[in-house]
């Protein structure tokens, strides 16, 4: 038998002397599980949903990033990364921002923390940015227009949490139905399936 099964692990443990014989010598009963899942925790943390990367040791927080998976197929350099879990984000100052997407479509509210709240948490205020999405599509958001339009990182749409495989599990969203200079913008710079943000330096800067 490969394991026991969960009657079998209780009757082990009953077993007095024989299971503390068990415990003293260092052996174990395979199949008994000495970490049990604990699925209230697991809704708690969750697994990371989001990277910014180039943060410094003091902002990196308590969940390391394996350099693994898309990470090393777009080259992602996770070393000196920030995870950020669902539970994370939502626990932000979170904006709403009714929008239309596709450009055009009917307008749908969208919620989730700003960008610039989620860089300042990282050590990342006032950078420019380059999201990546699980296809690998990349949008480059300079600094000055995430100050001047307060983009958000939408988890939400119309109260529905953004599915992976879907639009989620983040994205881009611009208040561009309130903003007059941003009347004529695209799709270019709404990213869905965002997974990674990395700062880069624009051209032209010193």
């Amino acid at each position: 038998m490969s394991g026991f099964t969960a009657a079998q692990c209780w009757r082990a443990g009953l077993t007095g002397l024989a299971g503390l014989m068990l415990l003293i010598t260092g052996l174990t009963l395979p199949g008994c599980g000495q970490n049990p899942v604990d699925p209230d925790a697991i809704s708690r943390t969750g697994p990371v949903v989001l990277v910014i990367t180039g943060v410094d040791s003091a902002h990196r927080g308590s969940r390391p990033v394996t350099y693994e998976g898309l990470y090393a197929i777009y080259g992602i350099e996770v070393q000196g990364a920030r995870g950020f879990t669902r539970p994370e984000l939502t626990a932000m100052s979170w904006r709403q921002i009714r929008a239309d997407f596709p450009v055009g479509s009917s307008p749908r509210v969208f919620d989730g923390p700003r960008l610039s709240e989620v860089l300042r948490s990282a050590g990342l205020e006032g950078a420019s940015v380059r999201l990546t999405a699980f296809d690998g599509y990349e949008a480059e958001v300079p600094a000055e227009l995430i100050a001047r339009h307060e983009p958000i990182l939408a988890l939400r749409a119309d109260g529905d949490p953004l599915a992976t495989g879907g639009l989620g599990p983040v994205m881009l969203v611009w208040p561009r139905l309130n903003h007059n200079d941003l009347a004529d913008m695209n799709d270019d710079l709404w990213p869905w399936g965002v997974f990674a943000i990395t700062p880069y330096q624009p051209s032209g800067t010193p």
